[in-house]
């Protein structure tokens, strides 16, 4: 029992000093890292978490774990390190939960790798095996591009461009409760818009709950046809914090000529976390309910007669 406690504890400390360790990499080798505030999500979330689990697996070596009693044992040791993201990282709890799946893969893969490999006597290249690792998890870094991405989402509107026109500028809050699940764990929502001027330049905001602010500059006025606008301040909200930069916003309005209009939203952000298939999935979902829950509220206020 106790070399199994000292296997998680050590795993997950290895992870965290690796973590730390890569994070100090990019601070002094900046091309690492190609955006401001990014550096907290430097470390790959694959990598780093399957060099704990080959770390927990060579502690285990001699306890000649079954696969299924690994897989548990990963589920526990997966369980304390994100208590300790949570304690000393303070990372949010959506961020956890979104994180949890595929470090616990990772974490898991590592421990079952490390129970194949630590079996027979390979005294050497037991001795290669983690340098190799930590040096794919810092190459990785180097071959990184943070490429913008954009989500893109439209709803029909039973009422002309000049109707819907009003409220895309700007419109009062949304008193609706949220029916996403990832909005009642936590993730700022958007519950109102303010507009500072109808004109290239002017300052906008777009506020969110929880007191979060997005602050934005119109870039794009073309009336009742456009609106675009620059993400001028990032939200400092610890669920974004670091992980994602959003660059731009814009609403299109295309006129169907039957007195209808279809209201397009678009967003673009680059994200800062790896790997980036598997973060850009939740994040485009994230995204579209935002896109959806401010549309929705543009089309019940432009369909209200009055």
């Amino acid at each position: 029992m106790v070399r199994l406690v000292c296997g998680g504890v050590v795993g997950n400390l290895l992870t965290a000093g690796l973590y730390f360790a890569l994070i100090l990499v990019g601070a002094y080798l900046p091309w690492f890292t190609k955006e401001p505030g990014s550096l907290i999500s430097v470390p790959s979330v694959l990598l780093v978490p399957a060099m704990g689990g080959l770390a927990a697996a060579w502690i285990w070596r001699t306890l000649r774990l079954s696969i299924g009693y690994t897989l548990l044992h990963s589920l526990w040791v997966l369980g304390l390190g994100i208590a300790g993201a949570a304690i000393f990282l303070r990372e949010g709890v959506v961020c956890l939960v979104m994180a949890s799946p595929i470090i616990w893969v990772a974490l898991a893969g590592g421990m079952l790798v490390g129970r194949v490999w630590f079996k027979a006597d390979r005294s050497r290249l037991n001795l290669l095996i983690l340098p190799t690792v930590a040096l794919l998890a810092a190459g990785e870094l180097a071959t990184r591009s943070d490429e913008r991405a954009i989500v893109t989402d439209e709803m029909l509107i039973h009422a002309s461009p000049a109707q819907v026109w009003p409220h895309v500028l700007a419109f009062p809050e949304i008193t609706e409760p949220p029916n996403y699940w990832i909005f009642r764990l936590g993730l700022p929502y958007p519950v109102a818009t303010t507009n500072g001027g109808d004109w290239v330049g002017a300052e906008r905001q777009c506020i969110f709950s929880q007191g979060v602010v997005l602050k934005e500059r119109i870039a794009e006025f073309v009336p009742e046809q456009r609106l675009t606008f620059d993400i001028v301040e990032q939200p400092t909200d610890p669920e974004a914090y670091g992980h994602i930069t959003l660059h731009r916003g814009r609403f299109d309005l295309r006129d169907n000529h039957d007195g209808t209009t279809t209201l397009i939203g678009s967003s673009w952000y680059a994200l800062h976390v790896r790997p980036l298939f598997y973060f850009d999935w939740w994040t485009r979902d994230m995204t579209r309910e935002v896109h959806l829950r401010v549309i929705r509220h543009i089309r019940g206020l432009s369909e209200t007669p009055g």
